[in-house]
């Protein structure tokens, strides 16, 4: 319980701070003509460095030590989000930075014991969740929300598998305390920099659980709504002939509010879904095993995105 109290009481301090310290660093997202952009007030989109603070006090404070190697790779997404934030980054640029941050990760967990194989899907899988990730981070509180639940999720699979979830609960911890000034109405952003440590340190929780290829693809379905809103994203924007990294109002939650639901709305059925599908996936491997599990949230999905498309969740949205 310390770790995520510590975690959740530096990320919340610093948020207090960053509504000073943004407008004087030039951090202030404010709403303008683009269609991409849904808050109505300014932001500070400084909430990330708050959750990479707390998840690496925390967990100094708990374990006595720093994970190196997990602070290298969150300080270089941490970077690469601040300056993204700042300025805009072309899709090259934060690929590359992303993936060189997944195989500092992939390469400290594995220790050379394990195969090319798996450090190959690993920093695949890094890179994944940290888009995924920073795709979902569209309406206050939304990929946060989420994150805690996905953070908690990863944690009980690391009971189940017998390893430490030390950065997972900090992470838990770090979010909610972001969530004070980040709900909606928020006034503090995570911002890229925020989303991008968000990823990492859930994919860092994925790989310290998987000691094979197997076991990793299974705790990357963890990452439920994630995935599913970056898959549909692809999917539109390829039936659409829409570049892949071009953004859009199409995304799942986008489509949600132009139906008429409230952003808190959306967030509530988002951490429901979320909790319902990460709640499948430790059933089943609980029961059955970690191929068992990644077949049945492979089935779920796929149910899900047949409802999503019969709804129209996948035609061509406005950009």
């Amino acid at each position: 319980m310390e770790i995520v109290i510590v975690a959740g009481v530096a990320s919340l301090a610093w948020s207090l701070a960053a509504l000073r310290l943004g407008p004087r660093l030039g951090y202030v997202d404010r709403p303008d003509d683009s269609p991409l952009k849904a808050h109505a007030a300014p932001a500070v989109p400084l909430g990330g460095v708050g959750v990479f603070i707390g998840v690496h006090l925390a967990m100094l404070v708990s374990t006595g030590e720093i994970d190196i190697w997990l602070l290298a790779a969150t300080g270089i997404v941490l970077v690469l989000g601040l300056v993204d934030d700042r300025r805009g980054l072309p899709p090259v640029v934060r690929l590359a930075c992303e993936g060189v941050a997944a195989l500092v990760l992939a390469l400290a967990v594995s220790g050379g014991d394990q195969g090319f194989v798996w450090v190959v899907l690993a920093v695949g899988l890094v890179v994944l969740a940290v888009n995924a990730v920073n795709l979902f981070d569209g309406l206050d509180g939304l990929a946060a929300s989420v994150a805690i639940v996905t953070a908690l999720a990863l944690a009980w699979l690391g009971v189940m598998r017998g390893v430490t979830v030390d950065a997972p609960l900090a992470l838990s911890g770090a979010v909610v305390g972001f969530l004070v000034l980040g709900w909606h109405p928020a006034k503090v952003f995570l911002g890229d920099a925020g989303a991008y440590v968000i990823g990492i340190v859930l994919a860092h929780a994925m790989l310290r659980s998987a000691p094979g290829e197997v076991d990793l693809i299974a705790a990357s379905s963890l990452l439920g709504v994630f995935v599913l809103d970056l898959v549909v994203t692809v999917l539109r924007r390829r039936r659409a002939r829409r570049p892949l990294f071009e953004g859009d109002r199409g995304h799942l939650y986008d489509q949600l509010r132009d139906r008429g639901w409230s952003v808190p709305r959306v967030v509530y059925l988002a951490v429901v879904a979320q909790a319902a599908l990460v709640s499948v996936a430790l059933g089943i491997e609980w029961w059955l095993g970690p191929l068992a599990a990644i077949s049945g949230l492979l089935a779920v999905g796929v149910l899900m995105l047949l409802v999503l498309t019969r709804r129209g969740f996948l035609e061509s949205r406005p950009v």
